[in-house]
């Protein structure tokens, strides 16, 4: 069994799922001016990340299903948290293939592009922990909509009032987990068509919460993080 811990979203990748590489990086965009008689100025205009890919295999009684969840969030362009060892992303699943062989048995792979690296953006950045906090709070509110958990009591001088969203994240997660996982039985024994749409409609809601969630969960916990760090 893997010691990686790799999450992409609301999937949690295990065993022969976990990639033996993870190809990431990406380049500077830089201003290059040659001088007469030699040398030259550099200038850098920022980060421009690459594409993160990987592949593996899906297995165990919910291999079709977590497959399905990583399509569908392809399909609707959703930005999701990817998260392995140091590493965290927010990214949208620019490319997703599959290959069904038994039910629980499906290799797949999946390119990534990164909408923002938020630790290479602390790393370049010399804002005060506050202004950390703010950020991530307020990218968390963008996505409340989505996700339906309210941002009312989140307070960014509060450890108490985000341990109380983070709770309500973590239910919310499980419970569209158990609604998405529902849908995905229903499909696959759908007796009409509109019985089969009603279930993909549930999947594509699930999903795209599902999605919001993970998304304002990992804003969540960071401000959470940062906070602690901040308070004496």
């Amino acid at each position: 069994m893997s010691s990686v811990v790799l999450s992409l979203g609301n999937v949690a990748f295990r065993d022969m799922e976990v990639p033996e590489k993870i190809s990431f990086g990406g380049k500077q965009r830089l201003a290059v001016q040659n001088i007469v008689g030699g040398g030259r100025i550099v200038e850098a205009l920022g980060i421009d990340d690459g594409e993160i890919s990987f592949s593996g295999i899906f297995s165990g009684s919910d291999a079709a299903s977590r497959a399905q969840l990583l399509d569908t969030a392809r399909a609707l362009g959703a930005q999701l948290p990817l998260v392995w060892q140091g590493f965290y992303y927010l990214v949208v699943i620019a490319g997703f293939s599959a290959e069904y062989r038994k039910p629980n048995l499906i290799p797949f792979s999946i390119t990534c592009v990164v909408v923002t690296d938020p630790l290479s953006a602390e790393a370049n950045a010399a804002a005060p922990v506050a202004n950390l906090i703010s950020g991530d709070l307020a990218a968390a509110s963008a996505l409340s909509g989505q996700a339906g958990i309210s941002t009312m009591g989140l307070s960014a001088a509060s450890l108490g009032a985000l341990g109380v969203t983070q709770n309500e994240i973590s239910a919310a997660m499980a419970t569209s987990g158990a609604l998405l996982s529902g849908a995905a039985v229903s499909l696959t024994s759908a007796m009409t068509p509109g019985m089969g749409v009603g279930a993909l409609e549930q999947m594509g809601n699930s999903s795209a919460q599902l999605a919001a969630l993970s998304g304002m969960s990992g804003y969540v916990n960071r401000a959470a993080t940062n906070l602690g760090l901040e308070l004496p």
